[in-house]
């Protein structure tokens, strides 16, 4: 268990849980969980990480190999699992000459399906304004005089035409964030329910990040880092040292999470 590994490394040291609580600004409670292997007295998995990160690099040891066996105890085989979604990516690329040719073949395929995506748009706009037209026409025929008839379906067609222009533009299929950072920041990205990003950033970092159906960003410092989703610039995401988790899909945000306690309880 992660939570004897942090003890017995501490006692080696001759350190005591108050030793680590002033040192790592983690509630002593909090350690005494994380050593006791009593994850549910924690304040859910993103800030458990962040604890047990900080308590692994205090004492001077691979916190990544810490990290990975206290993510292994939390959620036995979703790393086996996430390393075969790995195995099986490499393999469909290996099929390709070259991962530059994986990706022009990836992104010609999105160029098609938007194309399609459009034609189909436009020949519902098409139907809509023959069907408009048709039935315009039939109700003049009868309620206007013969003798101005003419005049009739002479504007008609420019009427349709309007019709036909307005024809609403294809939504984004994907979400795209931009985050820029002006000071250090730890951050966890989560895409479409994978972890694609945990570590922390370094103030000037600029990173982008793709999902086709949700990106969810949790930042230990919100004041940190400004947000830009789809080109629409959001500003920043929260407060100085505050925790907050943003979640964003295509259509836009869909909730702002900013995590409530004292800033001992803040990842660094």
């Amino acid at each position: 268990m992660i939570g004897d590994t942090l003890r017995a490394e501490r006692e080696r040291k001759g350190m005591t849980i108050k030793d680590i609580e002033q040192g790592t600004s983690i509630r002593a409670r909090y350690i005494e969980s994380i050593e006791k292997g009593e994850y549910s007295n924690l304040p859910g998995d993103v800030y458990a990480t962040g604890f047990v990160r900080n308590y692994a690099t205090f004492l001077k040891l691979d916190a990544d190999m810490v990290v990975r066996e206290f993510s292994e105890e939390l959620h036995p085989g979703q790393l086996q699992e996430e390393e075969n979604l790995k195995e099986a990516e490499k393999e469909i690329k290996s099929s390709f000459a070259t991962e530059s040719d994986f990706k022009l073949r990836m992104e010609e395929s999105t160029k098609r399906q938007n194309k399609l995506l459009a034609a189909v748009v436009c020949l519902l706009v098409a139907g809509g304004a023959y069907f408009l037209f048709s039935m315009d026409n039939e109700q003049a025929a009868k309620e206007v005089k013969p003798v101005k008839q003419a005049q009739t379906q002479v504007k008609e067609p420019a009427k349709q035409e309007s019709k036909a222009a307005a024809a609403p533009a294809v939504k984004r299929d994907d979400v795209e964030v931009v985050a820029k950072f002006d000071d250090r920041c730890w951050t966890q990205v989560i895409a479409d329910g994978k972890t694609i990003y945990e570590g922390t950033m370094d103030k000037g970092k600029t990173m982008n990040w793709k999902g086709k159906e949700k990106v969810s960003i949790t930042a230990g410092n919100a004041g940190a880092v400004a947000l830009s989703v789809n080109g629409q610039d959001l500003g920043k995401a929260g407060e100085v040292g505050q925790v907050v988790e943003r979640v964003f899909t295509p259509e836009g945000a869909v909730k702002s999470d900013a995590a409530a306690g004292s800033q001992k309880d803040k990842v660094k």
